[in-house]
């Protein structure tokens, strides 16, 4: 007789894990399906949404002056103190070329071209040529020459 009693109480005891589960199983089943109910239904009123617009950004005009510098090339070394500069630019534009040592204000030509003579000082020099346009844009252009009187 104790074994049978040993038997039942294992098998109420399974039983109730075995509801246990159930019911869980069957309450969480109904919360998901009352919470997909609420959330389906929901409804948003007008009084607490915003509408929000972008607007698209503006085309950038194209500048209305260019510069393009053939002489000197970038990083050249040159054996003589007195340097050449040309380029084209636009032709109402007023140019500017400014190294160390001097600034020289000249107007391009009708097609544009401009060309002067400036001196360097001894070892690197900076010249900046600046285009600026009637308008008040400008361009700017740094190039660094090395004078040297060295053969390479």
């Amino acid at each position: 007789m104790g074994f049978y009693r040993i038997i039942k109480y294992l098998w109420m005891k399974k039983e109730k894990l075995i509801l246990s589960f159930i019911a869980t199983a069957f309450g969480l089943l109904v919360a998901g399906l009352a919470f997909y109910v609420f959330q389906a239904t929901k409804t948003i009123t007008h009084i607490n949404t915003k509408t929000i617009s972008f607007a698209s950004p503006a085309p950038t005009t194209a500048p209305s002056v260019f510069l393009t510098v053939d002489r000197p090339k970038d990083e050249e070394v040159v054996n003589s103190k007195i340097l050449t500069v040309s380029g084209r630019s636009t032709n109402n534009a007023v140019v500017i070329i400014i190294t160390g040592s001097s600034d020289d204000v000249i107007t391009p030509s009708k097609s544009g071209d401009f060309s002067t003579t400036v001196n360097l000082s001894d070892d690197q020099n900076v010249l900046e040529i600046i285009s600026i346009a009637p308008n008040g844009e400008s361009i700017r252009i740094k190039k660094t020459v090395t004078y040297s009187q060295e053969e390479f």
